[in-house]
């Protein structure tokens, strides 16, 4: 029989001191995906992958020696990056721990995380011990964590768990708790004759992967249509439904590839004011199923690219591979990171004329690629401001977390963006007015649609100079009531 969230937060204060449980039963408390929202071994792995990439062969050799001796090596070279002050703590079990401590019982932590971990966490906590981790060559998970508490509590203990290693746990406590029990587990508990109480609700697993996704970029995808929308009268609407699966293909992948850069930045993200809330830094996706959903996206939309068009296969592979080095590297760098994106614009359209075998004009390309370097650097302004807001003048030399400005660089890259927005335009009203492309049925139709638009890109740098734009550029755009009317003019004006 279990008891539910509800049921157990009405009578928590009196299970943890009755006389029935004894104020001096420890509460022994597991910590990865119990007291913890994520694994510190993936956590470790994650940081490995990102600073010490050397390491990955080594992995080999360390899984040979045990399991025990790979979180200590794993520790050793990531542990450094993963701080236990910004880790997902459940608040449910942090205050259930809080009430029993003020009832005088012991707390307990026993991970099977490394050892060294295990006390950092209790020296954050402020927990006196004894802690149990791995170490000595001996992993302390499943029976090996029973027989050691039993051995340490021979009064007993009851003990907060949350996976199918801690079974043999739970079988040796006297009061079992759960956190972050899945359905089927919880039914596996029961039918062993054991009660669980949850301190947590069932986990859900759908709506974490959606919001990892981040469905709202696809937007920035709507760029596949441009050689469609440009070539329509000529095509007509043969070439839609398979820009339009297109469309998906391309989403997919930017999903994919935000996923692992989500898997990159997981820590950083966790110290960011509004980042930390994403799936993974909140744990509440677990890396191995962000990973594996990564993965199988963007496979997926390779394979089926490839039957459209392997020209377009092979361009998506293209923003793939550039994404993931902006991920992995590029993005510390100064100018290199806004070129970069930048490009990623580019590559959207060219993917939309791979599709229906139309090349992009070289005037076509080199307005999307100074249009969308202008928005790039307004970004980075914005992230500039909000660091300029938050510290105190004596920290404006020191570089952005994982990029390569600082608050001192702000009128550098400000005078950098004002410049590719006006050189954007430039490029705009010589392509619009002299080639002979058939977007707008009149010049008086392009020279209006290039006035609309130098309205919005000056706007635009207007609020991000002043510090009134607080998201993404293009984010902020499509919040930005006036940003969607001239979008609406500009439509109007490419479609009469």
């Amino acid at each position: 029989m279990t008891k539910t969230a509800n049921e157990h937060s009405m009578q928590s204060s009196h299970d943890v001191s009755s006389p029935d449980v004894g104020k001096l039963r420890p509460l022994v408390v597991d910590i990865d995906g119990t007291l913890v929202r994520s694994d510190f071994f993936y956590e470790c792995l994650l940081q490995c992958v990102k600073h010490k990439l050397w390491t990955i062969p080594a992995l080999i050799f360390w899984v040979l020696r045990g399991k025990a001796h790979l979180k200590a090596r794993l520790y050793e070279h990531g542990g450094e990056y993963v701080s236990p002050d910004f880790l997902p703590y459940r608040p449910e079990v942090r205050r259930f721990i809080e009430e029993a401590a003020q009832a005088e019982r012991p707390i307990i932590l026993a991970s099977g995380s490394d050892a060294r971990f295990v006390d950092s966490v209790a020296k954050h906590l402020e927990l006196e011990g004894p802690h149990f981790g791995s170490s000595g060559g001996v992993n302390l998970t499943s029976s090996r964590k029973a027989e050691r508490l039993v051995r340490s509590f021979p009064d007993g203990f009851d003990y907060i768990g949350n996976s199918s290693a801690d079974i043999a746990v739970w079988k040796a406590a006297g009061v079992r708790y759960g956190a972050g029990v899945s359905g089927g587990l919880e039914r596996r508990v029961i039918s062993k004759g054991m009660t669980l109480e949850r301190l947590t609700p069932p986990e859900r697993m759908l709506k974490p992967m959606i919001k990892a996704l981040r469905l709202h970029q696809w937007a920035k995808n709507l760029l596949i249509f441009t050689i469609f929308a440009i070539t329509y009268p000529a095509y007509g609407l043969g070439p839609l439904l398979e820009t339009g699966i297109g469309f998906v293909l391309l989403g997919m992948v930017a999903s994919g590839t935000y996923v692992i850069n989500d898997l990159l930045d997981i820590e950083a993200d966790r110290r960011h004011a509004t980042k930390r809330d994403r799936a993974l830094a909140s744990g509440e996706l677990a890396v191995p199923v962000a990973l594996a959903l990564a993965l199988s996206l963007v496979a997926i939309a390779h394979v089926a690219a490839y039957f459209i068009a392997p020209l377009f296969c092979l361009v998506i592979a293209g923003y793939c591979a550039l994404t993931l080095s902006y991920s992995f590297i590029l993005k510390r760098f100064a100018i290199v990171d806004v070129f970069c994106l930048a490009s990623l614009f580019s590559l959207r359209v060219i993917a939309g004329g791979a599709i229906i075998a139309v090349a992009p004009s070289p005037w076509l390309l080199s307005f999307m690629f100074f249009f969308f370097l202008s928005l790039a650097l307004a970004k980075r302004v914005v992230e500039l401001n909000r660091k300029r807001d938050t510290v105190p003048p004596a920290q404006w030399g020191e570089t952005l977390a994982g990029r390569g400005y600082s608050v001192n660089d702000r009128d550098f890259v400000i005078s950098g963006g004002v410049a590719t927005a006006a050189l954007s335009l430039n490029v705009f009203f010589i392509y619009s007015l002299l080639s002979n492309i058939t977007l707008f049925s009149s010049p008086w139709f392009a020279m209006l649609a290039g006035v609309v638009l130098a309205f919005w890109l000056l706007r635009m740098w207007y609020l991000a100079v002043r510090g009134d734009m607080h998201d993404d550029p293009i984010y902020f755009a499509v919040k930005d009531w006036l940003s969607v009317v001239l979008g609406v003019i500009l439509l109007v004006l490419v479609i009469v």
